[in-house]
């Protein structure tokens, strides 16, 4: 019950650092946002069942898909910013703007 309890816990911060991490990407803060209310079904299902047997079925269910719902949007909004990067890239390329990269020594500099 302890495990069950403390992974659902985990499976809320989780979500709040997808969501601080986010930075406006909407794909991102729908999985963090179905983490968020997961890992709270899951803790209310552990408390409000009678059953632990049957508490522990519905938080483990809902503790799985919550999971995977917050990796699957998270791995769509990663996909997401990498091309929307490298379509900027492109389209600085194709104006002749340099790429705004600093060499490394540059930055040790400052």
């Amino acid at each position: 019950m302890l495990a069950a309890v403390v992974l659902a816990i985990v499976l809320v911060i989780a979500g709040g650092i997808a969501w601080w991490l986010a930075r406006g990407c909407k794909l991102t803060m729908v999985g963090a946002t179905g983490a968020i209310v997961g890992g709270v079904l899951s803790l209310i299902a552990l408390v409000v069942l009678l059953d632990p047997e049957a508490g522990l079925r519905a938080a483990a269910i809902i503790t799985t898909g919550s999971g995977v719902w917050l990796l699957a949007w998270a791995l769509a909004g990663g996909i997401h910013g990498q091309r929307l990067l490298r379509a900027e890239e492109r389209a600085d390329a194709a104006a002749g703007v340099a790429p705004a990269v600093l060499p490394l020594t540059a930055t040790a500099e400052r």
